[in-house]
């Protein structure tokens, strides 16, 4: 616990650093701490070590991620990103990004990968649809279900877990379909593809946001880090495989784009705030861990999108018309 406490100390009394580390990773040069040159020897100490959590809700089937998120972990998210987001975007992003789907008012929606489903109740609002939320990490889903029963969403953008195991889609139900941070940490994307698309109504659209691979044999130092940091290990593919994928599933692409600067500035505008939020005594000793855990995930992920060889796949896609 003690070196919990030097570890949390240290990060406080350098919480002025915090920000330009992120604009250094942004930008592309060595940070150098207090006019004192970087040595290439020199490596972050690794963030402490949080005790798994108790499991929040009981899933019905095998859960496929590792990642552990305790309570203190889901606050410093929100802190970050958002309240009711456990990752980067924001009400904002979510609606911007979701414009392509081409959501009704009343029409039904599916958002796959949605964490705490901020994402999900802002587009049900900003439509007026019902999005229904799935994610893959339990601890997310129980937390987001109760969020979106707080904001009286709980009909217009239910959350649960995504099992798996079976196929809890109904066909040809939804108008459109949202599936982010999610291909990457599965094995069998194509079974994920066919079910979304088959619960495709005629003309339904579906949207990707993932993590991909440049290239095949794509193999950094940066993305070696990247890979060994996450909880789950991502199982990347290019973005050509994934919208190969997509086609095979019977959707026709409608565009592929290389999102990834988009979505490093929407990281950095997260952390951009990371100074007002760090103040001694505004965080507890396990919710100062829990930040300096978040910030060295993220560290690895922006180093691994700056080396080129990690990038954010961006695939818009739709479903045969009736006829």
């Amino acid at each position: 616990m003690s070196g919990e406490r030097g570890s949390l100390a240290r990060w406080w009394d350098g919480k002025a650093e915090a920000r330009a580390k992120f604009h250094a990773w942004w930008e592309g040069y060595e940070f150098q701490a207090r006019g004192r040159p970087a040595a290439a020897s020199e490596t972050a100490p690794p963030p402490p070590v949080l005790a798994e959590p108790r499991p929040r809700a009981k899933p019905t089937g095998k859960v496929l991620v590792r990642e552990s998120w305790p309570p203190e972990r889901i606050k410093v998210a929100q802190m970050v990103w958002g309240d009711g987001f456990s990752f980067p975007g924001g009400i904002d992003y979510a609606v911007e990004i979701t414009q392509a789907l081409k959501l009704a008012r009343d029409g039904r929606g599916l958002d796959i990968g949605c964490g705490l489903g901020g994402g999900t109740r802002a587009i049900a609002c900003a439509y007026g649809a019902i999005v229904d939320g799935y994610d893959l990490t339990p601890e997310l889903a129980h937390e987001g279900h109760g969020l979106s029963i707080a904001a009286s969403l709980s009909d217009r953008a239910p959350i649960d877990f995504l099992d798996m195991d079976r196929d809890i889609f109904k066909p040809k139900h939804y108008d459109a379909a949202l599936i982010r941070n999610t291909l990457s940490l599965i094995s069998d994307k194509a079974t994920l593809i066919k079910r979304v698309a088959a619960a495709l109504k005629p003309g339904g659209r579906l949207l990707t946001v993932e993590f991909c691979l440049a290239r095949e044999d794509a193999h950094g130092a940066a993305l070696d880090a990247y890979r060994l940091g996450e909880a789950t290990a991502p199982r990347l593919a290019t973005l050509p495989v994934l919208a190969a994928r997509i086609k095979e599933a019977g959707l026709a692409v409608l565009g592929v784009e290389d999102h990834t600067d988009t979505f490093m500035r929407t990281v950095l505008t997260g952390w951009a705030k990371i100074d007002a939020l760090v103040k001694r005594g505004q965080l507890d000793a396990k919710e100062g861990a829990a930040l300096i855990g978040e910030a060295e995930l993220w560290q690895r992920r922006l180093s691994a999108l700056r080396s080129g060889d990690l990038r954010v796949a961006r695939i818009l896609a739709t479903a045969a018309q009736a006829g």
